[in-house]
């Protein structure tokens, strides 16, 4: 007979036993007399509970607690064995075994590891140049050790809550730290020759917890897995290796303030946001101050260590403006509206209105609006500079190109003559210069309405004689108006681009050969013409 929990108290077995049933019990066979076996603590009532002056004694078998007889049975040997092994408490350099391969791991890049560690998750976060756990889950062998153990050092642990799912892993690690402390080499160099290696572990970095001083003063059963007992050992390890837990909250202002983690030039910064708890609540106050146990206010219908839970919200800002920033929530046991709420107080912050963001999806958008404009209104004004010089060409009568040329020539020479006077023999041949510029413009004035009144008896003559240069054969199959017309266009273009070279040759001459060379130029338009 036994009960878990709560067992049979003796009382129930000191009543006397109906006269019925001893006639039945006593008149069964001596060789098949009934047996009762009775299991009960040896503490308490029940180490004077008189069983063996029994009446029962008369009729059955009473056995009180008897030792532990295990049959012969190999297989149930092997299981007793194993079992043993397991529940025994392993060294910390078992438990936690060192690194395997020589040298320290180095992440460059931002990662994030979620490790399984039984009723309650592990995570790792790193950066370039930092790194964060957050809780150890609540088997006692680290599911994060395997990768831990390869780096040089742990620049912060982040406990969200004080629960059984969450310390049993990190005080594996800070008792395995501690035994690194306490460890003789003298003594284990002796029998062991790889002693070095258990000293082989990352170092700790700042610790966050939000855990009451009052329970360093609590003995913890180890028996009976209680959330206060793994704090209080949690608080009892840190005390050894002089590390201080640091608390988290957020004020209790219209936004959360960031806290910077890390910040390296030319690398990034690391902000941790903080959403929940929130400074001077009821609970925290509560937390910090008054728990011990499992005393909770009457008032809430949630566990305490959900309501104090740290929710905190990690945000990398790589220093290159194109690699993406990396945002990562840790919620612990938050419940959710509480995680609502410290949202609200982010919403403010623009890299996260987009589910992929960089520096420069923050800074284009507004800046690459009017730069669009500007070159829509550039591509516009050359669309249009190019259709008006399309319809200009067109139009044989329309003057308007062939006037603007020397206008622009006029200027031209008009600024080289402000640059050159310095003296009465430069003003002089710069007068005569002007003169014979003045005489080219004018021959070319002439010849464009020579141009003009040719154009019309051209059409006439081109129909009855034909030209002396070679014709495509794709002008025969056309009209002959159209080919006509082109034609004059094309020869009326070449024209005005001969007589703008010659304004152009007639204003840098200088010489009396030039002089000369002027006189010929005007009269190879002519022959040109007919």
């Amino acid at each position: 007979i036994s009960g878990p929990g709560c067992p049979i108290p003796p009382e129930a077995l000191a009543v006397p036993v109906p006269s019925q049933v001893g006639e039945i019990l006593s008149s069964a066979d001596p060789s098949a007399k009934a047996r009762l076996t009775v299991s009960c603590p040896d503490f308490g009532e029940w180490r004077d509970s008189g069983l063996d002056h029994h009446n029962l004694q008369d009729f059955i078998e009473l056995r009180y607690n008897p030792g532990c007889i295990l049959p012969e049975m190999e297989g149930l040997e092997e299981f007793m064995e194993y079992l043993s092994e397991s529940l025994e408490p392993q060294s910390p350099f078992d438990l936690l075994e060192p690194p395997t391969m020589v040298g320290f791991l180095k992440l460059s890049k931002p990662c994030c590891y979620i490790f399984p560690g039984g009723r309650g998750d592990s995570a790792f976060f790193a950066v370039n140049g930092f790194n964060v756990l957050v809780n150890g889950g609540s088997n006692p062998k680290s599911s994060f050790w395997k990768l831990v153990r390869h780096l040089d050092r742990i620049d912060s642990i982040l406990v969200t809550h004080a629960g059984t799912d969450s310390l049993p892993g990190v005080n594996s690690l800070l008792q395995r730290k501690l035994a690194e402390l306490e460890e003789d080499p003298s003594q284990s160099s002796q029998g062991n020759g790889d002693w070095a290696k258990n000293l082989i572990s990352p170092e700790l970095g700042v610790v966050f917890l939000n855990a009451s001083e009052k329970l360093k003063d609590i003995e913890g059963n180890s028996r009976v897995l209680k959330s206060c007992d793994e704090a209080a050992l949690t608080l009892h390890y840190l005390d050894k290796l002089g590390i201080r837990p640091n608390p988290l909250s957020r004020d209790s202002g219209p936004r959360a303030e960031p806290t910077v983690l890390f910040q390296k030039m030319g690398v990034g910064r690391l902000d941790m946001y903080v959403l929940n708890p929130v400074k001077g609540t009821k609970e925290l106050e509560f937390l910090l101050q008054q728990w011990s146990g499992n005393s909770y206010p009457k008032e809430q219908d949630l566990p305490l260590q959900c309501l104090t839970s740290v929710c905190a919200l990690l945000v990398w800002h790589p220093v290159s403006p194109s690699e993406k920033i990396i945002r990562v929530l840790f919620p612990g046991c938050t419940p959710q509206g509480r995680i609502l709420e410290g949202l609200e107080k982010v919403k403010h912050l623009e890299f996260l209105k987009y589910p992929v963001v960089t520096k420069n999806d923050l800074k284009g958008p507004p800046a690459s609006q009017p730069e669009k404009l500007l070159k829509q209104r550039r591509a516009e004004s050359k669309e249009s500079l190019k259709s008006a010089s399309k319809l200009s060409l067109v139009d044989a009568g329309a003057p308007v190109p062939k006037e603007k040329a020397p206008k622009v020539e006029r200027k031209e020479v008009k600024a080289g003559t402000k640059e050159k006077p310095k003296s009465l023999g430069e003003t002089a041949r710069a007068g005569l210069e002007e003169e014979k510029a003045k005489d080219a413009r004018a021959k070319l004035d002439s010849s464009m309405e020579k141009l003009k009144a040719d154009a019309k008896p051209k059409l006439s003559k081109e129909k009855a004689v034909p030209k002396k240069e070679p014709v495509p054969r794709k002008e025969e199959k056309k009209p002959p108006k159209k080919d006509e017309g082109a034609e004059v266009k094309g020869e009326a273009k070449k024209e005005v681009k001969v007589a703008k070279k010659e304004v152009k040759a007639e204003t840098l001459r200088k010489d009396a050969k030039e002089n000369k060379a002027e006189a010929k130029a005007p009269a190879k338009t002519p022959t040109r013409k007919t």
